[in-house]
């Protein structure tokens, strides 16, 4: 076995268990450890892709909803009952 096949041979096992160890997925495993620095890529691009969603709804986009720390009200320490 070279050098090449044992990495890929560890890749898809680190996916493998990344995933939960499923039942018959060794060949998708195996798959996507070929080509490593395409996976990486695309990755890559998801996880900014998502990151820029959750920035556009949580950040930038609804600053006038949001009160300023003057204005914030502790709740009430004393129950309703």
């Amino acid at each position: 076995m070279t050098d090449r096949e044992q990495e890929q041979r560890e890749r898809a096992y680190r996916l493998w268990e990344e995933e939960g160890r499923p039942e018959g997925s060794h060949d998708d495993h195996w798959k996507r450890s070929e080509h490593p620095a395409d996976m990486s890529d695309q990755e890559s691009d998801d996880v900014t892709k998502v990151n820029q969603q959750a920035d556009a709804a949580f950040g930038g986009e609804n600053d006038a909803a949001v009160d300023d720390a003057a204005t914030i009200r502790p709740p009430s320490s004393v129950a309703p009952d």
